[in-house]
């Protein structure tokens, strides 16, 4: 009696031969499905959001009395160099403040590649003219590229300044500034 495979022409069913052929269909099929699928999900489009900012004036800290004046010029020793002024504790809005001029902050490309978020919270004071005299961090997002980034940005503000008795005085305006990559 003959075998099935002399009846076809063929030899013995070989091993390595169906191997081969199984290896060949799986890596057409995963290239044809790195073509079909796409490599990144599409962006969202996200409405963007009103971004509101609430600013609020500090009253300078108040010029030292005639008497600590000339007790200062009285002692013989030097002075030892002035601290800057702390802002005042109580910070209450004089009027509804608004930006002249307000530029968004641009995300430093470090921050971004490390992944980076965080708000910034600077205490700048407001000149009579509208623009920034002094910024300072008063509370860091934790990175250090995104405070610069912050303060950079904060120096070509510009702001309605501070209206007292209908002349227009020095203030302190605490702002906040958010960094977050959904908002790119």
């Amino acid at each position: 009696m003959a075998s099935s495979n002399d009846a076809t022409g063929q030899g013995p069913f070989n091993w390595r031969r169906t191997w081969a052929l199984a290896v060949a269909i799986a890596l057409h099929a995963f290239a044809f499905l790195l073509l079909v699928a796409p490599m990144a999900p599409p962006k969202q489009v996200q409405k963007e959001k009103e971004r509101t900012v609430q600013v609020n004036f500090i009253d300078p800290p108040p010029p030292p009395s005639v008497e600590e004046h000339s007790a200062n010029a009285v002692a013989a020793a030097p002075p030892a160099p002035p601290a800057p002024p702390a802002p005042p504790a109580d910070i209450t809005a004089s009027q509804d403040i608004s930006y002249n001029s307000r530029i968004q902050p641009k995300y430093p490309p470090q921050a971004i590649r490390q992944r980076h978020e965080g708000t910034v919270t600077l205490m700048i004071l407001v000149g009579v003219d509208g623009s920034p005299k002094d910024i300072k961090v008063e509370a860091s997002s934790g990175f250090r590229e995104l405070d610069q980034a912050a303060i950079e940005t904060a120096r070509k503000w510009r702001f309605n300044p501070n209206i007292r008795n209908g002349q227009k005085t020095e203030g302190y305006v605490r702002v906040p500034i958010n960094f977050n990559l959904n908002q790119l």
